[in-house]
């Protein structure tokens, strides 16, 4: 774990903004083609982006990325880096849902948002280009949540199976009070992270499985893929993360559970920490799947 030095580093480092800044030097690094497509859902205009390298080969996977941000922040350069990474080291075509926020457009809002997205890239698959079974859903913080909830849905709905799912750290318990949760000192602070459950979810519901998918009953998990799942040591969240991931494999499911120990919450977009071997671990992990 990390020394109180390494953390009051970070603290400082958060304190001044200084977390996964993104230059143009690595996004040329990553080359691809960027398109943004607006498509209809229950909530109207939903931007997706389509991110592809030089590879137009029908055999290539589709990676469907779910971006965090507490359902509250939106997508930004660094979301785009990551999906650069992936169409570039994957060969793959990448859809970045860019999804509506709380508190505007509080829970199940998204939930519903995220299924019609993966709904519509199943029926584009001859426009978008890619292999129908080597279909990747990845979420990070959040997006971990819905990535989550979609693949639940897929397996009750039967409509494709995803050839895997990787879960990046996401909160996948928002009934417990964030103040009951191991926390380091450059973790969050509980009021914080409460108030991110505040404007996102009303306490009634928070329990409902595809709010906090740990309370999901094992006829749910059960439909899901090949997972991997990311934690972070210094994370409040990553107790939950790890008992999801034994309610998973209890429920059948083939899962891989890494903990991160010396890294904080966010560290792979925000390349911080152990993000580079976090980083080759999900690579692997999907090249598994999809070869």
């Amino acid at each position: 774990m990390m020394t109180e030095e390494q953390r009051a580093a970070f603290r400082e480092m958060i304190g001044r903004g200084k977390m996964g800044e993104v230059t143009e030097l690595e996004l040329d690094r990553y080359p691809a083609k960027e398109a943004e497509i607006r498509i209809e859902t229950s909530l109207g205009s939903t931007a997706v982006y389509v991110y592809e390298n030089c590879d137009s080969s029908t055999e290539r996977p589709l990676v469907i990325n779910f971006h965090g941000g507490g359902f509250i922040k939106g997508r930004n350069r660094r979301d785009e880096l990551f999906c650069r990474k992936m169409a570039n080291l994957l060969g793959a075509v990448v859809v970045d849902l860019d999804y509506h926020l709380a508190p505007e457009y509080p829970y199940p809002a998204a939930v519903k948002e995220s299924w019609e997205v993966v709904r519509w890239s199943w029926e584009q698959r001859e426009r978008l280009g890619f292999d129908q079974g080597k279909i990747v859903l990845i979420g990070h913080s959040a997006g971990g949540n819905l990535a989550a909830g979609v693949s639940m849905r897929l397996g009750e709905s039967g409509l494709f199976r995803p050839a895997c799912l990787v879960l990046d750290y996401p909160p996948l318990d928002l009934a417990k009070d964030p103040a009951e949760k191991e926390r380091t000192s450059c973790d969050m602070p509980a009021e914080r992270a409460r108030e991110y459950n505040r404007q996102y979810i009303c306490p009634e519901c928070s329990r409902e499985p595809y709010a906090s998918p740990v309370y999901a009953p094992e006829r749910m998990l059960a439909g899901l893929p090949d997972t991997l799942v990311i934690s972070a040591g210094e994370d409040s969240l990553c107790a939950e993360d790890e008992e999801f991931a034994l309610r998973l494999a209890r429920s059948g499911v083939t899962v891989t559970l890494r903990r991160f120990t010396d890294s904080l919450h966010g560290f792979v977009i925000n390349r911080r920490c152990e993000w580079e071997a976090a980083e080759e671990l999900i690579v692997r992990f999907i090249k598994q799947h999809v070869s």
